[in-house]
């Protein structure tokens, strides 16, 4: 999507939210606006439409949610690690967290991290390698390949690792990436389901990923 060079700052965001949906946009904008289905992150320029039928778990804050979770971790230190690492934009999914089985996503956006001119495939490696050193029998189901999302440099991925939560459940979890590099920030969508168990996000994740706008 592009806008006019002349307009100014807000009346480019406010043809970003009419062109993604009829949100009520002559209105003071916060830094993320949610209707209905969609979400709008007006300070990144980042917007995506959850599947119909989900919930918005948390927006902008994950601590209460993360400290319910116990990881089924090979280190302590880890575990912890990832209970106070950085907060994810946002937590989606097809039904209460921590009530019931369900398939879930967590959408990340943190500076660009990578190394002047390596791209993002190259580093790839490097983060499947950093995620299997801190859960238990991790296996990439598919190595990274080149998608084409939003006119982003972005790769997706899909490995399993064992989980275990505070309702007692344990067993294998699928957890499908998709990475994507834009302004210099990267932007990473983890969407966990349960094959074994008959929880498949296959066509919701897809969903999410051909919804991703960037203004």
């Amino acid at each position: 999507m592009t806008f006019q060079p002349e307009l100014p700052p807000d009346e480019r965001r406010r043809g970003f939210l009419r062109g993604l949906g009829g949100v009520a946009a002559m209105t003071t904008l916060s830094s993320v606006l949610v209707s209905g289905d969609l979400y709008i992150n007006n300070k990144l320029g980042f917007a995506f439409r959850k599947p119909s039928g989900w919930r918005f778990e948390h927006l902008g804050t994950f601590a209460d949610l993360r400290n319910e979770y116990e990881f089924a971790t090979l280190n302590a230190e880890l575990a912890e690690e990832l209970k106070s690492g950085p907060l994810p934009l946002a937590v989606i999914s097809q039904a209460p967290v921590l009530r019931t089985l369900a398939s879930s996503m967590t959408i990340y956006a943190e500076l660009n991290p990578l190394q002047e001119n390596e791209k993002l495939l190259e580093a790839l490696p490097d983060i499947v390698r950093g995620i299997g050193n801190f859960v238990e029998k991790f296996e990439v189901l598919h190595p990274g390949r080149l998608v084409s999302v939003a006119g982003a440099e972005a790769v997706e991925y899909a490995a399993t690792f064992m989980y275990k939560d505070t309702l007692g459940n344990s067993g294998p979890v699928r957890h499908r990436s998709l990475l994507l590099l834009k302004r210099q920030m990267l932007y990473t969508l983890n969407m966990l389901d349960i094959p074994a168990d008959g929880i498949v996000a296959e066509a919701e994740f897809n969903q999410i990923r051909q919804s991703i706008v960037f203004a």
